[in-house]
């Protein structure tokens, strides 16, 4: 597996992903209603959005999106034929990281407030901490840059 920056070409295989994953599942109009949109992408690599892509094998098999202004892990899929791999857990790592060294000392995401997804078992193996925030169905979920902080010491740090 090979993770790197995501590219202009890379749009179909990303969006082929995004209609595919079995939970938080959106379809193409869905998608466009909410800006997500194969012009928003290439929009999206000129503004200073982090994007990467995973390839196994030469095909892209999961990507994450990172939005810097927001402090916001905004977006990771995988592509579920290769659930399992290590892929979440290697772009989550790869976004988390880029985040925190753009200056972010906490960042967040949103996920599904279902319980049952599988989101949430992950991202609390991978240190995010529920806040019990909620809007619109969704949850989220927080992390600080450095873990010997948590969660309170991080309401006091300078952001």
């Amino acid at each position: 597996m090979n993770i790197r920056p995501a590219i202009a070409s890379d749009v179909d295989a990303v969006f082929a992903i995004r209609l595919k994953v079995r939970e938080n599942r959106l379809t193409m109009a869905e998608l466009a209603a909410r800006g997500i949109t194969k012009t928003a992408w290439h929009d999206w690599l000129n503004n200073g959005t982090g994007m990467w892509v995973a390839e196994t094998g030469g095909a892209i098999t999961g990507f994450a999106i990172a939005l810097p202004r927001e402090a916001t892990l905004w977006a990771l899929f995988v592509d579920p034929e290769y659930d399992g791999q290590g892929i979440g857990s290697t772009l989550l790592k790869t976004a988390e990281d880029w985040l925190f060294a753009q200056g972010c000392t906490e960042i967040s995401l949103t996920t599904d407030s279902d319980p049952k997804i599988r989101a949430h078992g992950f991202y609390d193996r991978h240190g995010w901490v529920l806040t019990g925030d909620a809007d619109d169905g969704q949850v989220e979920y927080v992390k600080g840059a450095n873990p010997g902080l948590w969660p309170d010491d991080l309401l006091d740090m300078p952001v």
